[in-house]
This record gives C-alpha cells, sequence and structure tokens, in this order.
C-alpha cells in the first residue's frame, strides 16, 4: 500500500467500499414484501433468516397507535405494556366482557406473539368460557369454532412450538369430542349450521378435508410431534412418550365413536336381509378403524423409541423385535438390560400401553363387533317397547359378550379383560339390568343361569351393580334423581 499513489490508494478504497457495499445489500436488503407462513422471504439473507426463525418486524409485533400502551411501547417498555394489557384482559374476564376482552388479547398478541399463555389463554376462553355463556347450542359451537382458529393462527406465527399444534389437537378431540354437547358438535363438525356460508357441508377452515373431528386432531398431534423432532425444539406440556401418543389415542378415539354411534340408520322397517347388510357395512367400517388403531399403537408407537425423564431411551412394544431394541438401548445407555426394562414397565404404565393394545384386540373382534350392535338394538326395542324383539337380540348380545369374555381368562382364575376394561363390565351390567326388566314385562322368570351371571353376582363388582341399579332406577323414573338424565340412563344415550 505504501507504494501505491494517492490515486491508486483511492482506487483501492473506492473498490473495498463497494464490496463492503454489495455485501450490505446481500445481507441487509430487506423484504419487499411481508412473506406468509410456510413461503420464504424474498429479502436479504438477514431478511430471510429473521423470517426463517420468526424474528421479524412481522412477527415480533406491532402495537396500535391509538392504544394507551403506545406510550410505553415508544418508551421501549413493551414488556410493561404487556403487562398491563394482561391486567386489563384478567378484569374482563371477571366481568364476563367478553368482547373487550378479545380486544384486549388481540393487542397483547401484537406485542407478544410468541408468548403461547397468549394463544392458549384466549383461544380456552373462547371455545370455554364464552361458548358457556350462549343458550343455543349453534352459538356456542360458534365459539368453540373462534377458539379453535385462534389456536391455529398461533401454530402459524409459532411453528417451533409443539404444544399449540397439540393444543389444537386436544380442542378438536376433547371439546369436540367429549362435551356435553359432543353429538351435535360432531356432527356440525361436518355439516356446519352456517349452510348459506358452508352449503351443509364442514367449515373448511378447520376441516378442509371433511374428516371426523377425531382424525383432524390426529392430524395436528402428528404435526407437534413433526414440530418436535426439529433440532433444538422441546415440549414442556408432558413426558415425551404420553406426549407423541396422541395421533394413536385419536385413531382409537375414533373407532370408539364409530363403535358407539352404532347403525345410524333406522332399520326398524328394514327387512332382515337389509337389516343385515346394514350392519355389515357399519361393522366392516368400524372394524377396519380398530385395525389402524391396533396396528398403529404397536407397530408404530409400540416400537418408537422414546426419551423419557430419567431412563434414557425406551420402547413400549415387548415382541422379540422391540426387545432387541431395548437391549441395544441399555448398552447405549449404559445400564443392565434389567434396569431398562423396569423403565420400560414404568412407561407402559404411564401410557396404559398394554390397557389401549388389549382394547383395539378386543373391540376389532367379529364377536365384540356383532354383541354390540345386538344389545345396542335390544336397548333401543325395549325403549319402544318391543319387548319379545329386545329380548331376543339382548340375549344373543349377552350370549356374544360372554364369549368374549372367556377369551381373557387366565389359568390362575383372573380374566385380563374384566380387570383392566371397566366399560367391559359396566356394558354387562346395563344389559342384564334392561333383560331383566324385559323378562319381568313379559312375566318370565330370571333363570337362574344366564350369560355373564359371574359378573351379576361377582363381590368385586358389587359396587357397580348397586350403582347401575340405582341409575336404572332412576332412568325408569321408579326414584327420583338429583342427576342428569344422561348420567341416569343405563343406555348411555
Amino acid at each position: 500500500m505504501n507504494n501505491l499513489d494517492v490515486r491508486q490508494r483511492k482506487m483501492v478504497y473506492a473498490g473495498v467500499a463497494l464490496l463492503l457495499f454489495i455485501g450490505i445489500i446481500a445481507l441487509g436488503r430487506p423484504a419487499t414484501a411481508r412473506p406468509e407462513p410456510g413461503r420464504p422471504s424474498n429479502g436479504g439473507l438477514l431478511a430471510k433468516s429473521r423470517h426463517q426463525n420468526s424474528l421479524g418486524e412481522a412477527s415480533l409485533g406491532e402495537v396500535d397507535p391509538t392504544s394507551a400502551t403506545m406510550n410505553l411501547v415508544l418508551l421501549g417498555l413493551r414488556g410493561v405494556a404487556a403487562s398491563v394489557l394482561w391486567q386489563q384482559a384478567d378484569h374482563y374476564k371477571q366481568r364476563k366482557n367478553f368482547q373487550l376482552l378479545e380486544e384486549t388479547v388481540e393487542s397483547i398478541i401484537l406485542l407478544q406473539p410468541h408468548f403461547k399463555a397468549v394463544w392458549e389463554y384466549q383461544a380456552w376462553n373462547l371455545a370455554y368460557n364464552v361458548s358457556a355463556e350462549c343458550d343455543a347450542v349453534d352459538d356456542r359451537y360458534h365459539w368453540v369454532k373462534r377458539g379453535a382458529k385462534f389456536l391455529i393462527r398461533g401454530t402459524e406465527q409459532n411453528q417451533k412450538v409443539p404444544e399449540l399444534f397439540y393444543g389444537s389437537g386436544w380442542f378438536f378431540m376433547h371439546k369436540i369430542g367429549r362435551a356435553d354437547e359432543q353429538e351435535v358438535f360432531r356432527e356440525f363438525f361436518l355439516h356446519d349450521p352456517d349452510e348459506e356460508r358452508w352449503k351443509g357441508g364442514p367449515d373448511e377452515d378447520i376441516n378442509p378435508e371433511h374428516k371426523g373431528n377425531y382424525l383432524v386432531a390426529k392430524d395436528w398431534f402428528l404435526k407437534a410431534n413433526q414440530v418436535l423432532e426439529e433440532p433444538g425444539v422441546e415440549q414442556h406440556r408432558m413426558d415425551t412418550p404420553l406426549f407423541v401418543a396422541y395421533p394413536y389415542r385419536s385413531q382409537i378415539e375414533h373407532a370408539r365413536a364409530m363403535q358407539k354411534d352404532g347403525v345410524k340408520e333406522d332399520i326398524s322397517r328394514l327387512s332382515e336381509e337389509q337389516r343385515e347388510e346394514t350392519y355389515e357395512n357399519w361393522a366392516r367400517q368400524t372394524r377396519d378403524a380398530y385395525d389402524d388403531a391396533y396396528d398403529e399403537w404397536t407397530r408404530i408407537y409400540g416400537h418408537m423409541e422414546l426419551e423419557t425423564s430419567g431412563g434414557g431411551t425406551v420402547v413400549l412394544e415387548t415382541d422379540d423385535e422391540a426387545m432387541n431394541t431395548l437391549a441395544q438401548l441399555a448398552e447405549e445407555d449404559g445400564m443392565s438390560l434389567e434396569d431398562k426394562q423396569k423403565w420400560q414397565e414404568n412407561y407402559r404404565r404411564q401410557t396404559l400401553y398394554t390397557y389401549w393394545k388389549m382394547h383395539c384386540d378386543i373391540e376389532r373382534r367379529e364377536t365384540m363387533m356383532r354383541a354390540r350392535y345386538q344389545l345396542r338394538e335390544g336397548r333401543r326395542l325395549y325403549e319402544i317397547q318391543e319387548f319379545d324383539e329386545a329380548k331376543i337380540f339382548l340375549e344373543r348380545g349377552l350370549n356374544d359378550l360372554a364369549e368374549v369374555v372367556k377369551l381373557y381368562e387366565t389359568e390362575d382364575g383372573r380374566n385380563l379383560l374384566l380387570s383392566d376394561e371397566d366399560e367391559t363390565v359396566d356394558d354387562a351390567m346395563k344389559a342384564i339390568l334392561i333383560w331383566q326388566q324385559v323378562l319381568n314385562l313379559l312375566g318370565e322368570p330370571i333363570p337362574n343361569e344366564f350369560p355373564l351371571r359371574n359378573i351379576w353376582d361377582s363381590e368385586e363388582f358389587a359396587y357397580k351393580r348397586s350403582e347401575w341399579t340405582r341409575k336404572f332406577a332412576e332412568w325408569q323414573g321408579w326414584i327420583e334423581t338429583n342427576q342428569s338424565s344422561s348420567e341416569g340412563n343405563p343406555t348411555g344415550q
């Protein structure tokens, strides 16, 4: 450089400045438009990095220039402003002013779009608190949808937060599938009450593929698991083996719902041949759903290598392939196989792995399918006072159910099905109660021996017999009830 004259030095400086200028443009060129979620940024390297990591101005938040919190934001007190808004939101919640609550939470989102509690808080308020204030079931469903849509917005802005994807799945599984209005909500999920907009189909903002609620929940839980697999991503909702089980639990719930729904068509006027065809169609679809559930629970989830809170990595299945994997994991984690098996058994209990495996295996059997159908048809015939027909179906159903129960007897006199499946005991108690009442109405004595009498007479299940006898009496109006009619109805309908 010392050997260069003044003119040459100026040219070198200019060249260096030009290179730096080009570098600055390449690094710092802003995006010409806000990129949408899932689409690449059109700016420089820094703009692209900000977009990929959700650190751009669009995702860091804005604030309404006319709001009372603008002064705090201008002073650099964004966190203080958010705290003030949180206090206001809690005040509006207590006063049940849900319109102002929603507006306030929207402002919080502008300030703290990556604070997942904001999304969870407001979604819960809309779907549970606000909806509960409505009398019409259509209006309640409207607010449930608002809550779900709000949480989906959260996933779009927080694509590396698996809890929000999990929460979306939970909404569709729990709030749609298990609410008091579950039958109506599940129907609305497929046929939205807003017919003018959705033309008798589902709200495509939450159900674009026209699936049942449990299958949509399954999709969201799978997305949560996919996010969790990304490098550096963690979740703090629950232990990992429990968290990643939910897509497969949703498939089970889907099959259970099909089983519970039964044959939806009115078969009372069908011929025997048409009834059988209708039953076969329902049984085939339900059995396929349970086959999928059993396969996914055992083949996918059961062989998945799961990180635990203290036992290293485990698999939950116990077949030869899984046990070979478990032995390798024990070696990798520096543990004995015996210790690793203890951790495996611990998580098999926590996840109810054996219970759900057996449940799917039971329910997909043809004999159990027919038992469910016949007992449900027997209850229906009893309710419309077709007692002769009701007796036939109930006795067939009890015989089939007894055949399934017998399959799970062990050599030491225990029965795995009765010890692990409370629902089977409940179903037996309800069916026997209705069958006994049918015999009474027909003027026939209860025989000394009948299917599943061992369950009816068992001291182990005496409390269930007493409880269902009381509920049956309430349902028939023989005694006054302080509970809801659905709880007092032994048909569960």
